[in-house]
């Protein structure tokens, strides 16, 4: 395997960041939906571009992937034409090298509003049926896009009773019926551990190591009893040991990617960032040492 490269998701911090630490940061991963304000149907113009960031960006000299979270890829509901139309030319603009998106749902139908956003990610039942809708939404992705797709595990606060499929188990289809990769969230999975009771080895183990291409990892906070997935902190220890433990497991993994929400840039700080990276950067380098002694 080739040596997995470093970033961070941006954010507004992200020019800060880039002239500090920019020495670290292989690539960035961009989430698309927040280069625009979406007015909603009905009104024209649509959407409004936030024009510098955009070229901000296009000036950057690193390597950029797309993360979306706004088509809802397992909902029954159709994909926005008007919303996959600005996700491709997102994809174009700044030459996305790939492309994920969350297997959770995110858009729900409302009364005056089609597609309002639940405004957190809500659990999916994997079955054959939401299997059949993502693998024809992943396919319409990747065919306007012409780029790898991959789906990320989600965050869950209440477990589907008796699923038909487990998580890893539908990833794994997923990758098998349409080529979808698969974007490991090492941090949702440690948070559904600490609050659904999951084992984070049993989970990894059953998941094709082939299908990885990417993960994610970040860290969260406490809110009554419930840890959250709030990109709020550095990378609690059990997340540092699976990143260690798995990454130089997956043959295909392309990325590392530490993600944060702005709001706490204060608390994490440029040293704390610079520490993250160090660790993230030693970590991808063991991926190439352990392919070496194998």
């Amino acid at each position: 395997m080739s040596r997995p490269k470093v970033g961070f998701l941006w954010n507004p911090a992200g020019p800060e960041v880039m002239a500090e630490l920019g020495h670290f940061v292989d690539f960035v991963e961009v989430v698309p939906d927040r280069l625009w304000y979406d007015f909603g149907t009905g009104v024209e113009p649509r959407f409004f571009h936030a024009s510098a960031m955009i070229e901000m960006l296009r000036a950057l000299d690193r390597p950029i992937r797309g993360h979306g979270i706004g088509l809802s890829l397992p909902s029954a509901m159709p994909l926005d034409p008007d919303v996959l139309d600005q996700m491709v030319a997102a994809a174009h603009w700044l030459r996305f090298e790939a492309f994920s998106e969350h297997l959770s749902m995110f858009l729900v139908p409302g009364a005056s509003v089609p597609n309002a956003q639940a405004g957190i990610g809500l659990p999916v039942l994997h079955d054959e049926e939401t299997l059949a809708i993502v693998v024809e939404k992943v396919r319409v992705l990747r065919d306007q896009m012409g780029i790898p797709i991959a789906m990320e595990n989600g965050t869950i606060f209440t477990a589907m009773p008796q699923p038909p499929m487990s998580e890893p188990a539908f990833l794994n289809r997923l990758h098998d019926l349409c080529g979808a990769n698969t974007l490991l969230d090492l941090h949702n999975l440690h948070a559904n551990c600490v609050n659904l009771g999951w084992d984070a080895e049993e989970w990894l183990t059953e998941l094709d190591p082939w299908t990885v291409t990417e993960i994610h990892i970040a860290g969260g906070d406490w809110l009554h009893g419930h840890y959250t997935d709030s990109h709020s902190n550095r990378s609690p220890p059990e997340v540092r040991t699976l990143l260690e433990r798995w990454a130089p497991r997956f043959p295909r993994l392309e990325a590392i990617t530490f993600e944060y929400h702005e709001s706490y840039h204060p608390r994490i700080g440029i040293a704390g960032l610079a520490e993250e990276f160090e660790w993230m950067h030693s970590v991808a380098a063991r991926c190439v040492e352990s392919e070496s002694v194998r």
